[in-house]
């Protein structure tokens, strides 16, 4: 149920680090999905990584501030 989720961590623009498939990236939140897709009940983000590839639906546990 969204109304049960927390807050989201990580804002539009904000360099986060994540895990993509045993792979530590690092890119740009370019866009937020509260509650993420319909099959999903967690937060996740659409992310540029600096490798060039844009990642879609990353679960917000596998994101992380870059520093």
């Amino acid at each position: 149920m969204l109304g049960n989720l927390p807050p989201m961590k990580f804002n539009l623009g904000e360099k986060v680090r994540f895990t993509f498939n045993g792979h530590d990236l690092v890119g740009i939140v370019k866009i937020a999905d509260f509650g993420g897709s319909i099959e999903h009940d967690y937060h996740s983000y659409d992310i540029f990584a600096e490798d060039g590839c844009f990642y879609k639906y990353i679960p917000e546990a596998a994101c992380r501030i870059a520093e």
